[in-house]
């Protein structure tokens, strides 16, 4: 299962927001109670894991090349407007 939010796999009940595996939103989209943050929060923390040391080793290692903040916002929104929680109706 994959966070509906940011796309952050989750094998563990601890890797789902509020520790409940029925959570389709990772720890990481979500406060400490289980409540989904908002789409600005969870961009903003996508923007500092793509500009971190450890997000641009697990990005190049995907072969995508993070040298910028204009470069890891275009990769972030462009990742955020795939997913399910974030994803226009048609």
């Amino acid at each position: 299962m994959y966070c509906i939010s940011c796309g952050m796999p989750m094998e563990k009940p601890e890797h789902h927001g509020g520790n409940n595996s029925k959570n389709e939103w990772c720890i990481h989209c979500c406060k400490p109670g289980g409540t989904h943050k908002t789409k600005k929060e969870v961009r903003e923390g996508l923007l500092k894991f793509a500009l971190s040391d450890e997000g641009k080793a697990m990005l190049s290692g995907m072969g995508i090349k993070i040298d910028s903040k204009a470069e890891a916002e275009k990769y972030v929104d462009s990742l955020m407007a795939t997913l399910p929680a974030w994803k226009k109706p048609k």
